[in-house]
């Protein structure tokens, strides 16, 4: 496996660090539109936003931009927007709204920005500008307010039955009623990819860890956050936190990216909810139990992979090594990198919102993360989302390529 040359990240993020000029302004996470206008206009349209920032070919990065082929699109005219709205010489409108929804928010563009504040920053007003729109009227698009009015009637934006959550489980998975870690699954896995669910838990088994699955879990509120609805997403997160305290919970362990980040970072700091519950990804969880020699594979698994990035782990998180580790640690196992990796990787196209709004934005973004993947000769494609994994099954043509979840893997390990 190629190593990654050494690079410093942003504190919880994956956003590489860069050195900060002397008068660079300092700013708080997670504010609203009009705490970041007074640095949209430092945005000095070079175009560095499309492109990996100083890597071979400069391969480009911005699924959103390279689909739209118009300047809106990319970060440096969303800045633009963004000054034009803030400063009154724009107002919004339908077809506004419309430009910063069919973003995926990957902040892959903002990982190349050399712009310090723009660097740190721009994720921050991305989100706020959907925020914006929603409280003007122009936002969400139609197809994503149904994630509020789902979440609200099943608790879940499939409209899938909440008492189905968690037929997945069967009568080999050994569940401990009083435990105190809980394995939060999530919407996308409980529904449409139990097989990462199953796996998760039979790894659990396997472990002898002590854990149970809420019987009224219900989405995390992800879907609805991204998609600029942060207080109906709020309510989603205190109820949530309330079933936590009630039943004890003291550990949280998710297979799904989104769940992850958004209990872990949005609760606490978007939301204010210091819930105090030690969030764990599972690869995090995994290479814990291997170097404490708790984990052992027994199996040797022959395939020759590569790994996707989900964004919501990776530049949002900061979580590029433990995945590799993991996956690295497997007898048998090959890992080959793409070429777009770590804080460059392409996105799947299936965040933001954007793959129930813009269909065609998230098949072209998946299509050309496969082509990458299949580039580099692997056999499978393996990452650690839920969403990820079914973007990849639903856009593979021809058994080409598989798509595998990391828990997939895994159990055929142990």
């Amino acid at each position: 496996m190629k190593k990654e040359k050494t690079t410093k990240y942003l504190e919880d993020r994956g956003i590489s660090h860069i050195t900060a000029v002397p008068d660079q302004q300092k700013l708080d996470r997670y504010k609203n539109l009009e705490y970041y206008k007074d640095i949209l206009y430092q945005c000095g349209k070079c175009g560095t936003c499309r492109t990996a920032y100083h890597e071979e070919g400069w391969p480009h990065v911005c699924p959103s931009g390279e689909f739209g082929k118009f300047e809106a699109y990319y970060l440096g005219g969303k800045n633009l927007l963004s000054w034009a709205l803030t400063t009154g010489r724009l107002k919004w409108t339908e077809n506004m709204a419309k430009i910063f929804y069919q973003c995926s928010v990957c902040m892959a563009c903002m990982q190349q920005c050399q712009i310090p504040e723009i660097h740190h920053y721009a994720g921050e007003w991305l989100m706020a500008m959907r925020e914006e729109a929603v409280q003007k009227g122009f936002g969400p698009m139609p197809e994503q307010q149904k994630y509020s009015e789902h979440v609200t009637k099943e608790y879940n934006p499939y409209m899938e039955k909440h008492k189905d959550r968690t037929n997945w489980i069967t009568s080999n998975i050994k569940e401990t009623p009083d435990a105190k870690l809980a394995y939060f699954v999530g919407c996308t896995t409980s529904y449409r990819e139990q097989n990462i669910a199953i796996a998760t838990a039979e790894i659990l088994n396997s472990l002898g860890v002590e854990f149970r699955v809420l019987k009224d879990e219900r989405c995390c509120g992800s879907p609805v956050y991204m998609t600029g609805q942060t207080n109906k997403a709020k309510e989603i997160a205190e109820t949530n936190i309330n079933t936590f305290k009630n039943e004890g919970i003291e550990r949280i362990i998710t297979s799904c990216a989104g769940c992850y980040r958004t209990l872990k970072e949005i609760y606490p700091k978007k939301f204010g909810f210091e819930h105090g519950i030690e969030v764990l990804h599972l690869p995090e969880f995994l290479l814990e139990k291997l170097n404490n020699d708790e984990l052992t594979f027994n199996n040797k698994v022959n395939m020759k992979i590569t790994y996707h990035d989900p964004c919501h782990i990776g530049r949002h998180m900061g979580i590029y090594e433990p995945p590799r580790e993991v996956l690295t640690k497997i007898p048998g196992i090959e890992l080959i990198e793409m070429a777009r990796n770590r804080h460059n990787a392409w996105c799947c196209g299936s965040g933001g919102g954007v793959r129930s709004a813009f269909k065609d934005l998230s098949t072209f973004a998946a299509n050309e993360r496969i082509e990458e993947a299949k580039e580099t000769t692997a056999s499978a494609i393996v990452s650690c989302c839920p969403f990820c994994l079914n973007q990849f099954k639903t856009n593979i043509d021809n058994n080409e390529i598989q798509a595998y979840d990391l828990s997939e893997l895994i159990r055929k390990a142990i």
